[in-house]
C-alpha cells in the first residue's frame, strides 16, 4: 500500500466519521428544540405519580426525587439550554469581532481597551453568573448579557491576531486607496476571509457557554422544582442515584451529546483548516 492510497484512505475515514459526527449534532438539537412538543405523549412533567425515585413509568425512565415522570422532563429540558448557550455564542461572536477589528486596526492606540479586558479577566466568571441566574428567578436568558461580557477578552484578542496579518495585504490596502471607509473595507475584505475562524470560534464558543450555563444551572437554588434544565435534573436526582439511576444518567448523557460530537467536529475542522 503506497503513500497516496493511505492517505486516500484516512481522507474517506476522516469524511464518514465527520458524516457521522453531524448526524449526531443535529439529531441532539432536534431532540432538545422541538421535545417540548411531544411531551403530551409522554405524560405531565409537573404532576406526582409514584413514589419519589419509583422505577417503570413513560419510556420505563422512572420518576424523579417528586415521583414525577423523567422522560417528560427531559424532553423540556434542552431547549432552554441550548438556545441559551446559541445566543450567547452569537453574541460573544459580534462584540468579540468588533473589538478584535478595533484593536487590530488602531494597534497601538488602544493601550487603554486592552488594559480593560485584561482587567475583566480578574473577575469570577462562574461566580458572577451565578449570582445573575439567581436573582433572575433561575432564568438562562439573563445570564447570556453577563456571559458575553466575560467572553470579551477572549474572543476580541481571537479576532485581533487573525486580522492583524490580513490588514498588511494587498487586497485590503487596495481597497483603503480606492476610497472605500474602514468599515466597508473590513466587512467586504476581511471578514469573509474570517469565516473558518468565525465558524471555528463560534463552535467552541457554543460549547463554553453550554458548560457555563451547564454549571450555573447545577449550582443554581435547589429548591426550583419547576426547572427542568439537565443540569439541574442531575442535581436534584443526585440523592436518589442508586433507586432511579436514569433520573440522573440520562440528563448527564444528553449534555454529553450535546458538546462531545460538537467539539471533535471543531477539531476535524480545525484540522483541514491547518492543512
Amino acid at each position: 500500500m503506497n503513500k497516496k492510497t493511505r492517505q486516500l484512505q484516512c481522507r474517506q475515514k476522516g469524511r464518514s466519521l465527520t458524516k457521522v459526527l453531524i448526524v449526531l449534532v443535529v439529531l441532539i438539537v432536534c431532540f432538545a428544540l422541538f421535545g417540548p412538543f411531544f411531551v403530551p405523549l409522554v405524560g405531565d412533567p409537573h404532576k406526582t405519580e409514584a413514589f419519589p425515585f419509583d422505577g417503570g413509568g413513560p419510556l420505563n425512565m422512572g420518576y424523579d426525587y417528586l415521583g414525577r415522570p423523567v422522560a417528560a422532563q427531559l424532553l423540556i429540558g434542552g431547549r432552554e439550554l441550548l438556545i441559551a448557550a446559541f445566543l450567547t455564542a452569537v453574541l460573544s461572536q459580534v462584540t468579540g469581532m468588533t473589538c478584535g477589528l478595533i484593536m487590530a486596526v488602531l494597534r497601538k492606540r488602544t493601550k487603554i481597551l486592552r488594559f480593560l479586558l485584561d482587567m475583566m479577566l480578574i473577575i469570577p466568571m462562574s461566580l458572577s453568573t451565578l449570582v445573575i441566574y439567581n436573582h433572575a428567578g433561575s432564568s438562562l436568558y439573563a445570564t447570556i448579557p453577563i456571559a458575553t461580557f466575560f467572553t470579551l477578552p477572549f474572543t476580541s484578542r481571537y479576532y485581533a491576531g487573525n486580522a492583524e496579518p490580513l490588514l498588511r495585504t494587498g487586497f485590503y490596502e487596495q481597497a483603503m486607496v480606492a476610497g472605500d471607509s474602514v468599515p466597508l473595507a473590513l466587512i467586504r475584505e476581511i471578514i469573509p476571509v474570517l469565516f473558518r475562524p468565525i465558524l471555528t470560534d463560534l463552535g467552541m464558543s457554543m460549547i463554553s457557554a453550554v458548560y457555563l450555563m451547564s454549571t450555573v444551572s447545577f449550582l443554581g437554588i435547589a429548591n426550583n422544582n419547576n426547572s427542568f434544565l439537565w443540569p439541574t435534573m442531575v442535581m436534584q436526582n443526585l440523592s436518589g442515584l442508586a433507586l432511579n439511576p436514569y433520573a440522573t444518567l440520562m440528563p448527564i448523557f444528553a449534555i454529553v451529546w450535546l458538546t462531545i460530537p460538537l467539539n471533535i467536529l471543531i477539531d476535524q475542522f480545525s484540522n483541514r483548516r491547518r492543512k
